[in-house]
């Protein structure tokens, strides 16, 4: 999709840094995600299963550096995973 506008998007300077940086986030992301994970048991199943999600949406997002599946695909199953996600944390605390 092109736009009237001669200026770049909003971000754009994050296409010239290496997907490695990238890479390293997403893997820190999942192993805040694990402990967190780990620590969520007494908090309620609803909690537990809801930081599961985030943990499955960062490896949904290091299989698009694996190259397995594409950007759109990877931010379409995370929103869907963080959707979820969200609504179990209103349902746990209810």
């Amino acid at each position: 999709m092109e736009t009237a506008s001669s200026r770049p998007p909003f971000g754009g300077f994050l296409d010239e840094l290496p997907n490695t940086l990238y890479v390293l986030a997403h893997l820190a992301f999942l192993i805040v995600g694990i402990a967190l994970w780990m620590r969520t048991p007494a908090a309620g199943p609803m909690q537990h299963i809801a930081l599961l999600l985030y943990v499955a949406s960062q490896v949904v997002f290091l299989g698009f550096f694996a190259k397995w599946i594409t950007l759109k695909m990877a931010v379409l199953t995370e929103q869907t995973l963080m959707l979820v996600m969200v609504c179990l944390f209103v349902v746990g605390k209810g």
